[in-house]
């Protein structure tokens, strides 16, 4: 089953990441000649990796077209559009919670020309991100696991695919990255699954991978869903030039990135987000 070949070929690199990103870590920062953070670099690399293998095996796994997955809608435009405001308004209500609370504070990290380039990069990352986790997740994934294991499990699994793969990325391991270290810190990445104190933000991640494949499955198409995660991306990516979040309580911030993700503000912004998306077809 062509699923199956899909999965393999997802935890695969996955593993394929985690044991390479202290290495490639500690290669860029001599390089460069500052420090990368472990977690950043895995991210990148599973990205890469991923690209590379898909597009390899993209005909053998028969993972369709651009209208399959639901890029190719003739309204797409007003569907981005609306998952942007519904978006930006469900988180915009939980960091202002989360102000109000005492989380978050204002923070102008840098001057006024170098805070708008690095705004205009955060939102070109966060469009990049809702396009490519949206294609990857709701589009390939989701439409292959569905058509092989029914929908109630392809959704399921999708979504634990999903949650796994980003809370891997809650490394909280601090120090520099050496080839010495590299087996201790290929096992820090991978921590997180099993940390009590982690469920919350494995739950978190869980109800948004949910939200993101209902806006996929309501709308037929996956730009809604596009529009929604890239205004969350986005609102933390530039958030932070603005502001600065702070990193306790958890129960009210939550424990990683994303901000707020399994925490209480978290559920306000998911909830408020979930209320809008189904107020009409």
């Amino acid at each position: 089953m062509r699923s199956f070949a899909l999965l393999g070929l997802v935890v695969g690199l996955l593993v394929v990441s985690a044991v390479a990103s202290p290495w490639v870590t500690w290669w860029v920062s001599a390089l460069f000649h500052k420090p990368f953070t472990l977690s950043r670099v895995y991210n990148r690399v599973f990205e890469v990796l991923l690209v590379v293998g898909l597009l390899l095996a993209w005909r053998r796994l028969e993972l369709g077209g651009a209208r399959d997955i639901g890029l190719a809608r003739h309204d797409w435009a007003p569907q981005l559009s609306r998952g942007l405001a519904i978006g930006l308004i469900g988180v915009g209500i939980g960091l202002t919670v989360c102000w109000l609370c005492g989380g978050l504070v204002p923070d102008l990290r840098y001057a006024g020309l170098k805070t708008v380039r690095k705004v205009l990069l955060g939102v070109g990352a966060a469009v990049l991100i809702g396009v490519g986790e949206e294609a990857l997740f709701r589009g390939v994934l989701l439409r292959r696991l569905m058509r092989d294991f029914g929908r109630i499990a392809g959704i399921a699994t999708t979504t634990a695919i999903y949650a796994v793969v980003h809370i891997i990325g809650h490394v909280r391991r601090r120090g520099q990255v050496t080839p010495w270290s590299g087996v201790e810190h290929t096992l820090a990445l991978f921590a997180p699954v099993a940390r009590p104190e982690e469920v919350p933000a494995l739950l978190g991640l869980t109800l948004l991978g949910l939200l993101l494949v209902a806006a996929r499955l309501r709308t037929g198409s996956l730009w809604t869903a596009i529009g929604i995660h890239a205004a969350w991306v986005a609102a933390f990516r530039v958030g932070r030039l603005l502001f600065h979040i702070r990193p306790d309580p958890t129960w009210l911030v939550g424990s990683g990135w994303p901000p707020l993700i399994g925490g209480a503000t978290g559920a306000i912004a998911l909830g408020v987000t979930a209320i809008l998306l189904m107020r009409r077809r």
